[in-house]
């Protein structure tokens, strides 16, 4: 089966697992290194079309397959599914490639494109696979890290009887004795 290379249109990421070092072995002992790229339909029928025509090549036009796409049904954007249990390549917005000390940290709804290979499989069930080569990060989106950003509004509010949580405050020498 004819293996094809591939690459993505800027996707918004879903459930990255990009990190160096850190494929997701949740499911695999030895990890997968994987990514959902969610874009326009118009953006992404090129791809969809490279996609259904490796499916064609490869099983011809009967028989159920597993293709590496989906659309959402509530905004008809395509979600590309890719993965791959080799550390991808990193390169920045203009192509230069990324230290692994150095690339940033890729949340959902980081901006990405990806690049690899169609692998056509017919092992438990036949399909068409993405296989992650590459990742240009466009837009990284980090973590907030916990920080809750709210606007007041009235309700319960903190004084600073509350912030002591009830504990009798101690002297550091008082601390040791306990």
């Amino acid at each position: 089966m004819t293996k094809v290379k591939f690459r993505t249109p800027s996707g918004s990421a879903i459930y990255p697992w990009l990190q160096p070092g850190r494929p997701d072995t949740a499911f695999d002992a030895e990890g997968k290194y994987k990514v959902q790229l969610k874009m326009d339909a118009k953006a992404a029928q090129s791809l969809v079309d490279e996609i259904k025509q490796v499916k064609l090549d490869a099983f011809g036009a009967k028989g159920e397959c597993h293709m590496p796409f989906s659309t959402d049904e509530e905004t008809g954007e395509i979600i590309f599914k890719l993965q791959s249990k080799y550390q991808p390549k990193y390169v920045d917005a203009s192509g230069n490639p990324i230290p692994e000390d150095k690339v940033p940290s890729m949340f959902g709804g980081s901006t990405l494109k990806a690049s690899g290979i169609l692998d056509p499989y017919n092992k438990n069930g036949k399909g068409v696979s993405m296989r992650l080569g590459a990742i240009q990060i466009i837009n990284p989106v980090s973590g907030s890290g916990g920080d809750a950003e709210f606007d007041a509004v009235e309700g319960y509010t903190v004084t600073n009887g509350d912030l002591d949580h009830g504990f009798e405050k101690v002297t550091q020498e008082e601390a040791h004795d306990y």
